[in-house]
C-alpha cells in the first residue's frame, strides 16, 4: 500500500474520495490517504480484504463507496468532449509518452500536474512517472511518463498520434507549471502545456460506473483507502477489472 498525498489522489477525478471523514470537522487531522493496487481477496460489502505484492491490505467499506470499472477502447473513440487522464513518461524532445489514457466522466476536476508512479499490468514495482489533469487539443501526427487529465479532439493515423495538452497549475517549478490548480493561492497559479505522443502500445480505456455488486475475489483493483489518527482504515473508492481489462494506473 502506497500512501500518497490528498492532491495525488484527487487527480484521478473519478476516483475522487467521497466524505467519509468530516473535511471541515474543526482541527480534525486529515486522514491518510494510500492507493492500493493487487487483486480483491474477499469482499462483503462491510469489509474487504486486498491481495498485493507485500501482503493482504483489509478495511472498512464506507456506505458512500465510489466503484467503477474499466472498457477497452480505440484512440478512434477519443473526441472533443472527452476527459481523460494519461499516465506516462519522459519521451523524446522533451515530449511525455502516454503509456496508458483513461476517459473519465468527469471533467475539471484534479486540474495539474504532479508526480505520479505507474503500475502496468505485469510489472513488478512501480514506475516513475506523472499525472497531468487538463485539456487536449490533437496535434498533427508525430512519433509516439505522467498521468494527464484532459479533453481530446478527433483522431489521427493509425500508428503515429500526438496529443497538445494545456492545464492550470498551482505555481511555476522551475520554469514549468506544476500542482494542482485547486492548490494554488487566490489569483495566482500558471498554466501549462505538454505535448504527448502516443503510441498502438499505449493502453486505452474508458472509466465507467460499477456496483459493490460487481467486487469480486481475483479482480485486479485500483482502490483509495483514507486512514484516521486512529488507525482506522476505510475503502473511499475502487475502480475494478472488467471483462479481463484491468485498471493500469
Amino acid at each position: 500500500m502506497r500512501s500518497m498525498s490528498l492532491a495525488a489522489v484527487a487527480a484521478l477525478s473519478f476516483f475522487v474520495v467521497p466524505a467519509v471523514f468530516a473535511a471541515d470537522a474543526p482541527k480534525a487531522p486529515q486522514p491518510k490517504l494510500s492507493l492500493v493496487r493487487g487483486t480483491v481477496e474477499s469482499f462483503d460489502g462491510k469489509a474487504i480484504a486486498i491481495k498485493t505484492a507485500t501482503g493482504i491490505v483489509t478495511a472498512a467499506v464506507s456506505p458512500q463507496l465510489r466503484v467503477s470499472a474499466v472498457e477497452p477502447r480505440k484512440f478512434e473513440s477519443l473526441k472533443a468532449t472527452d476527459f481523460v487522464g494519461i499516465t506516462a513518461v519522459q519521451g523524446e524532445n522533451g515530449h511525455l509518452r502516454a503509456e496508458e489514457i483513461h476517459i473519465i466522466p468527469v471533467a475539471g476536476i484534479g486540474e495539474g500536474q504532479y508526480p505520479w508512479d505507474h503500475h502496468p499490468d505485469g510489472m513488478t514495482g512501480a514506475k516513475a512517472g506523472s499525472m497531468t489533469n487538463g485539456t487536449v487539443s490533437l496535434v498533427h501526427t508525430a512519433k509516439a511518463g505522467t498521468m494527464t487529465n484532459a479533453m481530446i479532439s478527433a483522431a489521427p493515423k493509425a500508428d503515429s498520434w500526438q496529443l497538445q495538452v494545456g492545464y492550470k497549475g498551482a505555481a511555476m517549478v522551475n520554469g514549468k507549471c506544476m500542482g494542482l490548480a485547486s492548490s494554488a493561492a487566490e489569483g495566482k497559479g500558471c498554466t501549462g502545456t505538454e505535448t504527448v505522443d502516443v503510441t498502438p502500445a499505449t493502453t486505452i480505456v474508458a472509466l465507467v460506473p460499477a456496483k459493490a455488486e460487481d467486487i469480486k475475489p481475483g479482480l485486479a483493483l485500483f482502490a483509495t483507502i483514507l486512514t484516521d489518527d486512529k488507525g482506522q482504515a476505510v475503502l473511499a473508492a475502487i475502480t475494478i477489472e472488467k471483462n479481463g481489462v484491468k485498471p493500469q494506473f
